[in-house]
């Protein structure tokens, strides 16, 4: 017999019918994967159909057929990505084959994954070149006009690297089919002050739940100052587009695309940068200015130590530059 508390008081709901109970059941599973995973997992599991008819193996996902799967692809692309291709696989294929997860998770595949990764590892290790404060300067320079899309474009590069932000936070994806209007960073949260400016970033990488961040970003005293570039665009974007609900604008009224910055990143800075230069960019110069670990690690709203990894530069080599710019600074 379940006994209740004493004087246990529970709110009264009203019942729901089975029809209702299925509907709203199924409305909260299609929420749990965002759009642009779902096609991703779509294409992973394409890959592995593909796997099995090409050499003529069953679908069945066992330890053996995995790890064929992980040699295989290997061989065409990095290791890492081939876990990343696991994953969706499994997602995909768990409804009708219940075991696939403990499969994946097996001995067999994971000594075939470490394995790989040993041998095709250094596939992995080509990596675009972060962002520099003086590359900053010749983006400013080479796009310095009144011109809506380049007051944008330096709003977006400058906010990026001071606030550590995934190129994806102020872009949409180039796929419209991968896009979601509940990641779009909104005008009216916007909030100046003398000294900063801040927005609320809707979600994140880190925020599966869609509990959203206050950005918060410093002005500083030199050519480098992020707010004004920001007041500029912002002035410009209210004027032209006043009744637009998103921040980020190009002149079209359309949101701008990662390739459409990555694109002008390159053609001023070469092709050996990419998205992911900007925050590494933040991350590393904060780390040669003696920013402690948590607080690069807090401000680019990492969940885990995986900054370090966006940090383009030798431990030594930034120890050296920290205690050359600690001298300096005593000395003046």
């Amino acid at each position: 017999m379940l006994l209740t508390p004493f004087k246990s008081r529970q709110p009264t709901h009203a019942a729901w019918s089975c029809e209702r109970l299925v509907r709203e059941h199924a409305i909260a599973l299609g929420y749990a994967l965002d759009n642009s995973t779902l096609l991703t997992y779509n294409s992973h599991l394409q890959s592995y159909l593909s796997f099995c008819k090409l050499h003529s193996l069953a679908l069945s996902p066992t330890p053996d057929t995995l790890s064929f799967y992980v040699v295989f692809m290997a061989h065409h692309i990095k290791p890492t990505s081939v876990m990343q291709y696991l994953s969706g696989i499994v997602n995909s294929l768990e409804p009708h084959f219940p075991d696939v997860r403990h499969n994946r998770r097996s001995l067999l595949v994971t000594r075939t994954l470490a394995g790989m990764r040993k041998l095709r590892g250094f596939m992995g290790m080509q990596r675009k070149r972060a962002l520099t404060e003086d590359d900053l300067l010749v983006l400013l320079m080479t796009y310095n006009s009144e011109d809506l899309d380049d007051l944008l474009f330096i709003a977006i590069v400058f906010s990026s690297f001071h606030a550590l932000l995934r190129l994806g936070e102020t872009t949409q994806l180039d796929s419209g089919s991968k896009c979601s209007s509940r990641k779009t960073t909104l005008r009216h949260s916007v909030k100046l002050t003398p000294n900063s400016f801040s927005f609320i970033l809707p979600t994140h990488k880190a925020d599966r739940f869609f509990e959203s961040s206050t950005i918060l970003i410093e002005g500083r005293n030199n050519q480098l100052d992020p707010r004004h570039p920001f007041i500029l665009y912002l002035r410009a974007r209210d004027t032209r587009f006043p009744f637009h609900a998103q921040l980020w604008l190009r002149s079209t009224g359309q949101i701008p695309t990662h390739s459409w910055v990555v694109n002008r990143l390159k053609t001023a800075l070469g092709d050996n940068v990419a998205g992911h230069s900007l925050r590494s960019g933040g991350a590393t110069a904060l780390a040669i200015a003696g920013t402690p670990d948590d607080h690069i690690q807090a401000r680019g709203r990492w969940s885990s130590n995986a900054y370090h990894v966006y940090i383009r530069k030798h431990p030594i080599m930034l120890h050296s530059l920290i205690h050359g710019r600690s001298a300096f600074d005593a000395g003046s």
